[in-house]
């Protein structure tokens, strides 16, 4: 009898044990489909962004060609685009000055060394 009872003990913890695999895989199987809605609505918001800025971007270049005019409600948004175009050109212009000046100075160690060997040695001192 007891060889018995040890088997249905063994039949149930058996039993117990496979269901809790089967709620196991359900939740990964709702949380593997989750993460693939999440990145498809990701994927559809940066689809979405990148339409947005190539529709700003053409419409900003018609306003400054002159073929079209915006509303007066938007000026300040306007004023903000012209603000950050100077802003990015002063700094493409300041990368492009530090560029130059590190070609001249290159240019003149260049012309100064010219025929001249060079050795990271100071020189000996003189004898007296």
């Amino acid at each position: 009898m007891k060889q018995q009872d040890v088997l249905k003990q063994i039949q149930q913890a058996f039993q117990s044990a496979q269901a809790q695999l089967a709620q196991l895989r359900e939740a990964v199987t709702h949380t593997a489909e989750l993460a693939r809605l999440n990145s498809r609505g990701n994927s559809l918001q940066m689809e979405k962004e990148k339409a947005y800025r190539e529709l700003g971007e053409a419409v900003w270049r018609m306003v400054q060609k002159g073929k079209l005019e915006l509303p007066a409600s938007l000026a300040s948004v306007v004023k903000s685009v012209e603000a950050a175009e100077q802003r990015a050109a002063a700094h493409a212009a300041e990368i492009t000055d530090i560029l130059q000046e590190g070609e001249a100075v290159a240019a003149r160690l260049k012309g100064k060394n010219d025929g001249k060997v060079q050795t990271p040695l100071a020189p000996r001192p003189k004898k007296k």
